[in-house]
């Protein structure tokens, strides 16, 4: 298997009951990947060609600028805007310079092609794909070759959708052709019955609005809808080139 797998986290995030354990884990990798490009990195040459080249998917941008390290963002972003105006300044000449014609009309698509292209990579995000890429592997090979992480796996949650997805994807690269009918269907059905059970409590959080139901119990529905909308678009999204 080419990839390193991540049997430890994957573990322990399969053990944690939570909605969805890859969100968890892919929250944590994009909080690694932030505070990778807000530490030492910011002094090595490599790390600022690479964000001069690449930079960052606004969704990061935000986050890097949250983050409360403002020298470090501040040495990363002087030298791509740096590289962003030596990218764009003799395109904006060309328009300001251009009459009306074609020649102006080719100056703007040249300039609209420049910012799109600089908005099309994200760093955080390609080290964010590594991570994902090396759990939903190990997800699927502990499935296929560990009889208790199996049965760890179909006694949980399950995933959202967004990461049903991934794994689905990554399934035939790691099993043979029968596991993988068999890994889909129990994937599919373990989580079609977590969002039955979503489908449950948020019905009991609307009728616990009702007056006849004002002192009954949530049964620990009070965060149903947050807990739904979680297990639908999934957190810790890739952004870039997903």
């Amino acid at each position: 298997m080419k990839l390193e797998l991540e049997t430890i986290p994957v573990w322990d995030g399969v053990k944690s009951d939570k909605e969805c354990f890859l969100c968890e884990l892919m929250k944590e990798a994009e909080t690694h990947a932030v505070s990778y490009f807000l530490g030492s990195s910011v002094m090595h040459p490599e790390t600022r060609l690479a964000v001069n080249e690449t930079g960052f998917c606004p969704n990061h941008w935000a986050l890097l600028a949250a983050a409360g390290k403002p020298q470090a963002l501040a040495l990363i972003s002087h030298t791509y805007l740096e590289q962003t105006l030596g990218q764009l300044e003799g395109r904006i000449e060309r328009i300001v310079k251009g009459k009306a014609g074609r020649k102006t009309t080719s100056a703007v698509r040249d300039m609209v092609a420049t910012m799109q292209k600089r908005e099309a990579g994200c760093l955080v995000c390609d080290k964010m794909k590594g991570r994902l890429d090396r759990y939903a592997t190990t997800i699927v090979y502990l499935w296929g070759n560990d009889a208790e992480f199996r049965q760890a796996l179909s006694e949980g949650k399950g995933v959202c959708l967004h990461h049903l997805e991934a794994l689905l994807n990554v399934a035939p690269a790691v099993l043979d052709t029968k596991q993988i009918q068999v890994f889909s269907a129990e994937l599919t059905t373990l989580v079609h019955h977590n969002l039955k059970r979503l489908e449950h409590d948020l019905w009991w959080m609307t009728q616990k609005y009702k007056a006849e139901h004002v002192d009954s119990p949530w049964n620990g529905c009070e965060d149903a809808h947050k807990r739904l909308v979680n297990k639908l678009i999934g957190e810790g999204r890739i952004f870039s080139g997903s």
